[in-house]
C-alpha cells in the first residue's frame, strides 16, 4: 500500500511539474526529442502543431510578402503537399536539367510560409528573410 501511495505522489508531482512548465516556460518542451516534445506541448493545452504560424495568411499580411507571379499551393492534410510543390516547381521551370542542379530540396525552392523556421522566431523576422 505504501508503494502505491508513493507512486501516486510521484505521478502527481510530475503532472504538476509538466503543467507548470507548460504554463510558464513551454519553449522548454522543444529541447526534448520528438515525439515527447509534441506530446507534452499538446497535453498542456497548446495548439497543435506548434511549428505552424497562421500569421502569414492574415488579410493584412498577405500583400506584404506575396509578389506578382507567386503561386500558392493549398492541399489537404497528408495528401502529398511536398509532391505537389515539386510538381508545380517542375512545371514552373519547365523541368530543365539545369534547374535540377539548383534544386536539391523542394523546401528550399518552395518555402512553406506558415511553417515556423526557428524555435523563437516571429512572423516579422521570417517575413524579412522571404522579402530579401
Amino acid at each position: 500500500m505504501a508503494l502505491i501511495k508513493n507512486v501516486g505522489k510521484a505521478v502527481l508531482g510530475l503532472a504538476v511539474l509538466i503543467g507548470s512548465i507548460g504554463k510558464f516556460a513551454p519553449h522548454l518542451f522543444f529541447d526534448l526529442p520528438f515525439p515527447f516534445s509534441v506530446i507534452l506541448w499538446v497535453t498542456t493545452g497548446h495548439p497543435m502543431p506548434m511549428y505552424f504560424m497562421p500569421d502569414a495568411w492574415k488579410e493584412d499580411e498577405i500583400d506584404s510578402w506575396m509578389k506578382d507571379g507567386d503561386l500558392v499551393v493549398a492541399t489537404g492534410v497528408k495528401s502529398g503537399t511536398t509532391f505537389m510543390l515539386y510538381c508545380t516547381h517542375q512545371i514552373r521551370t519547365k523541368g530543365t536539367d539545369l534547374d535540377d542542379e539548383l534544386f536539391p530540396d523542394v523546401s528550399l525552392a518552395t518555402p512553406w510560409m506558415d511553417l515556423k523556421q526557428s524555435r523563437t522566431g516571429s512572423w516579422a523576422e521570417q517575413k524579412d528573410r522571404y522579402n530579401d
